[in-house]
Formats: C-alpha cells, structure tokens, sequence
C-alpha cells in the first residue's frame, strides 16, 4: 500500500485535530483530478480495517468522534473525499453524482487489498456504502448511520436541483436495487438512528411517502430529512437474525456532531460498532 505520513490539504478539513495514533494519506488520479483519503491505524489491530463512506457535506475528519474511538479499540478505517462534498475535496469532477463518488470508492476501497470485511455508511454515504457491498462479496457486515437510500435513476444526477427533484418525489426511494441486495446479503447490518430521525410525515403535516423535514419539538429543531419508510424498508429487507438496531435518543438527523457534542454517547456508539465488528458469529 503506498501512502503518505502528511498531506497540504489539511487546511481545508473540517476538523483538524490529532488522530490517537499513526495516520496515512493515499491519494488517487481521476480524469482531470485528485482525491486523498486517509487511513487510521491502530497500534495492535484487532480487526481488519473499515471501509468509511461519510456523508453529504463531509470530509473524512466528519466521524472523527466514531473514527478514532475505534482506532483506539483496535479497529482501523480507510475514509476518502469524495466529489462534491466539501472544500477538501474540491475541485473534484465535474458534474459530481452518486454514481461518480462510487466509482472514486471503488478505486480507494483497493487499497485494503481485499482484507475489508465491513463498510460503514453515514447518512448519502450508506446508499452509495450498500451499492459498493453489491460489487464486493468478502463483506460480511454493513453499519449504517442514519441511512439515506436513493432511487436508482437519482444515481446519475449531478449534485444539485436535478438531484433534488429526483428524490424528493413521494415514494421514489423503493424504487432501488439496494433492498434486494439486502434480501440475499449472507453478512449481518447494524443501524444507528437517532430518535428524531425517520419521523412520519403524515403526523408533521407532510404527505406520505416523504420526510417530516425540520420540525420544533418540544422547543427544540429537529432535522428528520429521512422518510420514516426508508428506515422501515430497510429493516424489512434484512432477515430479523441478521439485523441490530441502536437507537439515540435526544438526537435526530444529525448523529456526527451529536457524538461531537456528548461524549458519552460517542463512547456507546463505539463500543457498539466494535462489539458487532469484533463479533465472529
């Protein structure tokens, strides 16, 4: 694996604060442009490392707070930039998609030389973490946080309002291959939700089929752009054996900087996530 021990970038991340132990940078070339990820390793490996795919608006450094509690467990995680996301990433392609950020995945997720056997999704990123397990069958397990899933058609959208309009129609989220892959996936999939996410749209003043949106609760905003039914369609589609779910209360969409923001639950989090990698059953 050939990587570097610095990068010039780090200027431009969202969060620039000391990893707990060794960190590497690998970048790759695309048509016209470069990307970087980053690759925490801990001091004794427990496990083979993660394959990360962060979220909308996001860098690597997002999960910093998830990230590097479990490289002080023993577990390590390769994250990459990817097109359209955020200042670290930029310029990136042109006309970024879902359908490119896979593609960039794909080419980083080589690195690991096949040893990853879990990917972990956080919110945009789960759709395009549970199209890559599609293409790589040495993965066995699936985190998903806060777990977007896109019509297929939107795949191809640049990011933007042709993105937008293509999912926010009612409904169009069933209509991805994602669900099936999950029916005859053999590995187990472990949620994390927080209790403000997924509210049903009926009850907020939104038709079916689509999200509550922002909404003040008890005085408090809360941001639920994931339909209620995505989280209940996934939930479906895993066989009940194969399936956890941990779910934080007093959190809605925003799961990142809640680990930020409570250490605690960071700590639960991440004793969960380890628990289910280290798990061998």
């Amino acid at each position: 694996m050939d990587f570097a021990i610095s990068t010039e970038q780090r200027g431009r991340w969202q969060y620039d604060e000391p990893a707990p132990g060794r960190e590497h940078f690998i970048e790759e070339a695309f048509d016209g442009y470069r990307q970087q990820a980053r690759l925490l390793q801990p001091d004794v490996e427990r496990a083979p490392p993660l394959f990360v795919v962060g979220g909308a608006r996001s860098d690597f450094t997002r999960l910093n707070p998830l990230l590097y509690r479990l490289q002080r467990q023993g577990i390590g995680s390769l994250t990459a930039n990817l097109s359209g996301h955020s200042l670290a990433s930029e310029p990136g392609a042109e006309g970024a998609s879902l359908a490119i950020n896979l593609d960039e995945a794909q080419r980083f997720v080589q690195h690991l030389s096949g040893r990853c056997r879990t990917l972990l999704g956080h919110s945009l990123g789960a759709a395009i973490a549970l199209k890559l397990a599609a293409q790589l069958p040495q993965i066995d397990k699936l985190v998903l946080i806060c777990p977007a899933v896109y019509p297929d058609a939107a795949h191809t959208e640049p990011f933007g309002p042709a993105f937008s309009a293509a999912i926010r129609q009612p409904w169009a989220f069933l209509d991805c291959d994602s669900y099936a892959f999950l029916r005859q996936f053999n590995g187990r999939v472990l949620l994390v939700i927080g209790e403000y996410d997924g509210l049903n749209s009926k009850a907020h003043g939104q038709g079916p089929g689509t999200s509550a949106g922002t909404r003040v609760l008890r005085g408090v905003s809360r941001y639920s752009p994931i339909p209620e039914e995505v989280t209940h369609a996934l939930l479906r589609s895993v066989p009940a054996p194969h399936a956890e779910c941990l779910l934080l209360t007093d959190c809605d969409h925003g799961i990142a900087a809640h680990l930020r923001d409570v250490p605690q639950v960071a700590d639960q989090v991440a004793d969960t996530v380890a628990g289910f990698v280290l798990d061998s059953e």
